[in-house]
């Protein structure tokens, strides 16, 4: 198995005693196919290296701990399975959502469903256990796509609740059918990273007006403007047809300094990679693109086109 590693910061407010979990499309109810945290408790160990017993281990997953039968619920909709680690994870119930997507959920005590049954997402499937190679009562949570464990977000000691929507945050999951994304909506009164981006974007059609990140009077009239010059509906509201045409694509060297500088600028500050945001394109910017993309389990080409532009809006929004 492979796994995929990322520089993206995760978890903006890791410091608090909660994971808070993002509302990343216009509402607050979770798609169908959105992915839920599939049960309430503390994580006691996260996704990634750590050190068990003088020797270094992969974590693919998060370890949520809980009590003997703490009720354990599909993360999402699919086609449950039984399948028995007694060296690893004891009895494992997993779930094949059909789209490249797998949770797996380790240790359990007891299952609530059987070989081939469709579950629903939020439905009960299975009670927490100690099986297998466990040092105490706890969830061993594991999300795949393709084959590939994705990283989790969170970090011991956050505790999660079960139904809540985990974010889109983190590599691969990225909406109803994993890699596809939306649009936000953004209006006068949003201070957030994808505002920096309308600015800018703004500024590469030719309109001048502050970078700030807030979406006050200045950039709605802008807004305004642009959507008049374009045919749109004039109501200064972000949109998707208003992004459809705002966006610029980064394709190369020969790219614009402003369309280049905003993604960058995304990349940096909306989802915490690392490189220069100079507005020039060239091996690190091309890179780290390519990073974004394999994380966001889009097509990996070093290019900001549409589909990059919308993942990167949707999830550092």
């Amino acid at each position: 198995m492979t796994h995929k590693r990322t520089r993206r910061n995760f978890l903006k407010s890791a410091a608090v005693a909660s994971i808070t979990i993002p509302t990343i499309s216009a509402t607050t109810s979770a798609a169908s196919a959105d992915f839920v945290w599939p049960v309430s408790g503390q994580i006691t160990s996260d996704y990634g290296w750590r050190t068990i017993n003088g020797e270094s281990d992969f974590h693919d997953g998060l370890d949520i701990g809980g009590s003997l039968e703490t009720p354990i619920y599909a993360a999402r909709s699919g086609t449950a399975y039984i399948a028995d680690y007694p060296g690893s994870y004891g009895t494992l119930v997993y779930i094949e959502h059909g789209d490249g997507y797998r949770t797996e959920y380790g240790h359990v005590n007891s299952y609530d469903v059987y070989d081939g049954e469709y579950v629903s997402r939020g439905e009960q499937i299975a009670g927490m256990g100690a099986e297998g190679n466990s040092t105490g009562v706890h969830l061993h949570f594991q999300v795949e796509r393709n084959d590939s464990a994705l990283s989790l977000p969170g970090n011991v000691g956050d505790y999660i609740t079960h139904g809540t929507g985990i974010p889109k945050d983190f590599p691969g999951i990225g909406g109803d059918s994993g890699g596809s994304y939306s649009w936000p909506a953004l209006v006068r009164g949003d201070n957030e990273e994808a505002v920096y981006s309308i600015q800018y974007l703004l500024e590469a059609h030719g309109y001048d007006l502050s970078h700030d990140g807030s979406f006050g009077p200045e950039t709605e009239s802008t807004v305004k403007s642009f959507q008049s010059a374009n045919g749109l509906t004039v109501d200064g509201y972000v949109g998707p047809n208003t992004w459809s045409e705002l966006i610029i694509y980064v394709t190369g060297t020969e790219t614009p300094h402003w369309p280049t500088y905003a993604a960058q600028h995304h990349l940096r500050d909306g989802e915490g990679y690392s490189l220069d945001v100079d507005g020039d394109y060239g091996p690190e910017t091309e890179s780290v693109i390519r990073d974004f993309q394999s994380d966001a389990g889009i097509t990996v080409d070093g290019m900001v086109g549409p589909n990059t532009w919308q993942a990167l809006i949707d999830i550092g929004n």
